[in-house]
Formats: C-alpha cells, sequence, structure tokens
C-alpha cells in the first residue's frame, strides 16, 4: 500500500509526463490546504462533483467580497442579489473548472487516485 506522500509523487510524475503546468495541477489554494495538513489529491485526481465544489466556493466567495468592496458597496446593491450573483459566479466557475479536470483526465489518460499502486 503507497503512503500518501507516494501517490503525490506517483501522479506529479505522470501529469508532467503528460504536459501538464505545475500551476495547473498545483494551484495555490491545495499548496494552502497541504501547509495545513490537509491531505487533498490533485484536482485532476478529485471527482467532478469535488471539483465543481471546491473551485465554486472557492470562486464564488473570494469573488463576491472582491466585487462587495469593488463596485457593489458604491451600487447600494441588495444583499439578496450580492449573495445570488456570488453564487451564481461560483457555480459557473465550479461546472467550468470540473469539466476541464475532467476532460484532462480522459484526454491524458491519467490513473485514476485509488488505483495508483506501487510500480
Amino acid at each position: 500500500m503507497m503512503t500518501f506522500e507516494d501517490k503525490c509523487n506517483y501522479a506529479i510524475k505522470e501529469l508532467e509526463n503528460a504536459g501538464i503546468w505545475k500551476s495547473n495541477y498545483n494551484p495555490p489554494i491545495l499548496k494552502l490546504a497541504r501547509k495545513l495538513g490537509f491531505k487533498v489529491p490533485f484536482p485532476h485526481y478529485n471527482s467532478f462533483f469535488t471539483n465543481a465544489l471546491s473551485a465554486g466556493i472557492y470562486f464564488g466567495v473570494f469573488w463576491g467580497v472582491f466585487m462587495y468592496f469593488i463596485l457593489w458597496s458604491q451600487q447600494n446593491m441588495s444583499a439578496t442579489k450580492m449573495l445570488s450573483s456570488a453564487t451564481l459566479a461560483g457555480v459557473f466557475f465550479g461546472l467550468s473548472m470540473a469539466s476541464y479536470y475532467k476532460y484532462s483526465f480522459k484526454k491524458n489518460k491519467l490513473t485514476p487516485w485509488c488505483e495508483i499502486k506501487n510500480n
């Protein structure tokens, strides 16, 4: 049985051999999660739902806060409209990123995370 770190090392080699950029398979939020002690696989190896949810929440929150301070607070926009706009942006971004990762996984014929074993 491989350790999490062994699986990550195998996945990194596989992703690099596929020509996928490091910034694409190891985004800043993932680096932060690992520094905080979370054992999170690379996005290419996550399920569609996991990628959609994590990317959507991450983007929706940060985009909503950014838009509030830059634009919405000056427009006196209602909280309901702000929340629905941030949610819609998060859903769109999350689905887009999850679709990209699923496509990239299949295109590059990557090994499913659960099937990575000692080679």
